[in-house]
């Protein structure tokens, strides 16, 4: 069965073939969580900070995943490069200009 991850980065887990849809507006991203989901937010401002905007409970948790084809994840992402070295805190990042994607692992 498919999986849908919620992750702070576009990043390809491995070799295949993929598609990266978006931007996704804030309703899209909550109507795809809502079918259930996986978080591997790795740091815990974006967790807090994404948690809060979509008024959904995204936990901090700091795993490796590996997408198999079929496998979605809600992307995070970043269009300003982050300070060397520095882990931002939720308000820090809510400064920052954000878009949300869809990452699919198609084979």
């Amino acid at each position: 069965m498919p999986h849908l991850y919620i992750i702070n980065s576009p990043v390809l887990t491995g070799y295949g073939l993929w598609r990266f849809e978006g931007p996704l507006t804030e309703n899209a991203a909550r109507d795809l969580l809502a079918g259930g989901f996986i978080s591997a937010l790795g740091h815990e401002g974006a967790a807090r900070f994404l948690s809060a905007r979509l008024g959904v409970d995204l936990p901090f948790n700091r795993i490796q995943v590996e997408l198999e084809p079929g496998d979605r994840a809600l992307i995070l992402r970043l269009l300003e490069r982050m300070p060397e070295n520095r882990v931002l805190s939720a308000g820090e990042m809510a400064k920052l200009p954000i878009e949300l994607g869809l990452l699919i692992r198609l084979e």
